[in-house]
């Protein structure tokens, strides 16, 4: 495992850090009189998502690799670190939505619930815990490993053709 301790250390700072983004959704009322705008706030934690993928992955090349790292090791290295956030998502939707923030899913659906074409069931079985972790798990592993790919292609070492 000491091979994969800083993705280790960057997946629990990940957690660390979308736990503290969503206080900051609580605070400005997002999951209250702002609700309408959750989407958008939600999509602006990736733009942190992306920084934080480029420090793990900068510090992987310049602490293991020595400043020599290939594009594969680079994306190899991402991906650990996005299956450890996957892990971890789960504990953290339960943390949000029984602790920080209890009122999301019931003013979520409320919401919801005021468009035309509603569908209370399928409003009510999209937001519930169950739901949200399962998609906090496939969302991370398909955002990350898209960033795993975008970042390792940024931080390889460039090979000279001299």
């Amino acid at each position: 495992m000491k091979t994969f301790a800083i993705e280790i250390k960057w997946g629990i700072r990940y957690i660390f850090f979308y736990l503290g983004w969503v206080f900051l959704e609580k605070y400005t009322g997002v999951y209250d009189e702002n609700i309408g705008n959750y989407f958008l706030y939600s999509l602006l934690f990736y733009v942190f998502a992306f920084l934080i993928y480029i420090l793990a992955i900068k510090e992987k090349k310049e602490h293991f690799f020595a400043n020599k790292m290939e594009w594969k090791q680079g994306c190899i290295s991402g991906i650990f670190l996005t299956i450890v956030i996957s892990l971890l998502m789960p504990l953290a939707q339960i943390a949000i939505h029984k602790g920080i923030a209890p009122e999301f899913f019931p003013n979520m659906i409320a919401k919801s619930l005021q468009s035309k074409n509603a569908d209370p069931e399928a409003i009510k079985s999209y937001f519930n815990l169950m739901s949200y972790m399962w998609q906090s798990i496939f969302t991370t592993l398909s955002v990350g490993f898209v960033y795993s790919a975008i970042v390792a292609r940024f931080l390889r070492t460039k090979i000279s053709n001299q």
